[in-house]
């Protein structure tokens, strides 16, 4: 990928992450980068292809992060409090979750958009599933819902904690969330 293609997926998403998807104008991101709005939509002629980008580059760097937590070494509450980690690095450094941030635009959405946000948790909600079924295997977490649907749940939670605790309490309020989410279901 080139340089000037990089920066605008960074800014992008930080923005995004910021100040909310529809906030986010191309004007925004060529004022950031140094380059002409022209030269944006050069790379990502429309929005949708934007926030489609994103959500790929999502997918494969935080996706990648998961999966790593995943493969391993530990019990599945620890694999749990590694993820949950992930979410409170993105609180205190006031990033919340891209995916998370564009579903609370998804009315706004192209369909190819709204297929590519859906295809994005769903990956990592099947990431997060293997731990669910390693917690089944080694009895350490007890739930009475399948794998996929804890996995969800938990995914969920922790993408709405995120944004509570941006709200109120912060780093703090988010880590005790999580951690009496996971001690409900810890044996």
């Amino acid at each position: 990928m080139n340089d000037t293609k990089t920066k605008i997926l960074d800014v992008a998403e930080g923005l995004v992450q910021r100040v909310g998807l529809n906030a986010m104008s191309y004007q925004h991101v060529s004022d950031a980068v140094g380059v002409r709005k022209a030269s944006i939509h050069h790379h990502f002629p429309k929005k949708e292809n934007l926030v489609e980008a994103l959500l790929e580059r999502c997918h494969f760097s935080y996706g990648d992060n998961y999966q790593t937590i995943v493969d391993g070494a530990g019990s599945a509450p620890d694999k749990l409090r590694q993820l949950a980690a992930v979410f409170a690095d993105g609180l205190q450094k006031q990033q919340l979750c891209l995916v998370g941030t564009i579903s609370a635009d998804l009315n706004t959405l192209s369909e190819s958009s709204r297929q590519a946000l859906e295809a994005t948790i769903q990956e990592t909600v099947n990431i997060f599933v293997i731990v669910f079924k390693q917690g089944q295997q080694e009895d350490s977490l007890s739930f009475s819902s399948l794998a996929e649907e804890a996995a969800y749940a938990f995914f969920s939670f922790l993408l709405g904690a995120q944004i509570s605790a941006r709200a109120c309490g912060g780093e703090e309020s988010f880590r005790n969330a999580t951690e009496a989410i996971i001690s409900s279901w810890e044996n």
